[in-house]
């Protein structure tokens, strides 16, 4: 069961690693991207124990993202992620201890952390050296008896720096970063690693991603985030997933995901996927 496919943030993984890379679009360069990330229902989450934590009620999340980078210069890019998210929570869960609390189900929609990031790419030679500065705002969507939320009610504010490699039909690259989030949440770092194979008009991907929180927030899980795990203090995981990118032609492709979890904790157990489908002028 440790390896489950994860949903949640790991659902969203292809774009926020697409974030991280070390190559910047070309002057007046374009990629947008729209994707569709689901979570049919979870009722069990990663503790931080290792032991799984059965909620009371199951949840389902959707999230409707619009990801865009455009190419200011040569070696500069700006990056921007506008997440819509569908949040419910109703059925019992069977397998709760607390199955018969008087909790209450739920559902709302709305915006959740808008992302804003500058990339500036240092090297440009056989080896790519870049460094990101990302800031995402807070999102304050909630229905707090329910426990349910689309964002972090915080700003984060995250310096990251990511060394590549482009060889001809394969790629890799690799990046590190550490985040600050304010409004009493904990810091955390973050780490990880791509690699792409083209075959024909599909790149085949493997990625990694490495979240650890400092845990030096005095924001404390409460019974109702227990609930739901939905953008909660000190969450983590160290996952590994494969993407694919079959594209159609020099301007249009699609791009489908899916990751799993070596270890987590506060974030759900549950079968997640995610497909888009991008727009390219380079």
């Amino acid at each position: 069961m440790r390896h489950t496919l994860l949903a949640f943030a790991l659902a969203l993984l292809p774009a926020l690693l697409a974030a991280q890379s070390p190559w910047a679009r070309s002057k007046a360069g374009l990629y947008a991207q729209l994707g569709y990330h689901t979570i049919p229902t979870y009722g069990t989450l990663f503790g931080s124990d290792g032991n799984d934590i059965d909620m009371i009620r199951e949840v389902s999340e959707s999230t409707l993202q619009f990801y865009g980078e455009y190419g200011i210069t040569s070696r500069t890019t700006v990056v921007v992620s506008l997440p819509y998210r569908f949040t419910s929570r109703g059925a019992r869960n069977p397998d709760s201890p607390f199955m018969f609390a008087q909790e209450d189900t739920g559902s709302i929609s709305g915006l959740g952390n808008v992302s804003l990031a500058v990339r500036h790419q240092f090297l440009t030679g056989k080896v790519a050296l870049a460094g990101t500065l990302r800031v995402d705002l807070p999102s304050d969507k909630s229905q707090p008896f329910a426990g349910l939320r689309t964002g972090f009610d915080a700003v984060t504010i995250q310096p990251t720096v990511s060394a590549g490699m482009g060889l001809g039909k394969l790629y890799w690259f690799a990046y590190g970063g550490y985040a600050i989030r304010t409004n009493d949440y904990s810091h955390y770092a973050n780490a990880g690693v791509e690699a792409g194979l083209a075959i024909g008009p599909v790149w085949l991907i493997a990625f990694s991603d490495l979240v650890v929180s400092v845990e030096n927030g005095s924001r404390t899980l409460t019974p109702l985030d227990a609930l739901t795990s939905l953008y909660v203090n000190d969450q983590g995981w160290l996952s590994t997933g494969l993407k694919g990118i079959w594209q159609i032609n020099r301007f249009v492709g699609i791009t489908v995901s899916a990751s799993g979890a070596a270890w987590a904790q506060y974030v759900p157990k549950s079968p997640g996927l995610s497909a888009a489908v991008y727009f390219k002028w380079d």
